[in-house]
């Protein structure tokens, strides 16, 4: 299943109630905006990788450390999610943070990624995951959460 599948059958409405859980409201017209150009763009991929969503989550120990979980439940506002892009190629693992908006509705998902988590949840993790940062060629590395939030043009 790709990105693009999830997209048709998801209502923005579930994804922002995910958004809000984990993240907050403070950008919700945004990431609106963001999912409808996804869900409505003609997924012109000249991709030639082959890379897979896969969104892992860790808790936090007793000793302020963070570790691996499996069983959890996705609405669970104590745990972190990490959600990258694996290469079927090679196997690394890859941030997807500012990803090419024309390649992300391709992207297949993990079938363990799949099984863990709903529709709306993986959408929501993975919007907020590629609007983390923004490369500006004149002022470098912008943090989106910390400055602005802009949706760029595709």
């Amino acid at each position: 299943m790709k990105i693009k599948d999830i997209l048709s059958v998801t209502d923005f409405e579930e994804v922002a109630r995910q958004i809000e859980l984990h993240y907050g409201n403070k950008h919700t017209e945004k990431f609106r905006e963001l999912y409808d150009r996804l869900k409505n763009s003609d997924n012109r991929c000249s991709c030639n990788e082959n890379f897979s969503i896969i969104i892992k989550v860790f808790s936090e120990t007793q000793q302020e450390e963070y570790e691996l979980t499996e069983s959890f439940d996705e609405n669970d506002t104590s745990l972190y999610f990490d959600v990258s892009a694996i290469n079927d190629n090679d196997d690394f693992l890859y941030s997807i943070a500012g990803i090419d908006k024309y390649e992300f509705p391709e992207y297949d998902i993990s079938p363990k990624t799949l099984k863990l988590f709903s529709p709306s949840a993986i959408l929501a993790h993975c919007l907020w995951e590629i609007t983390f940062f923004h490369l500006n060629k004149q002022k470098g590395l912008i943090l989106y959460q910390s400055f602005s939030f802009k949706i760029l043009p595709f």
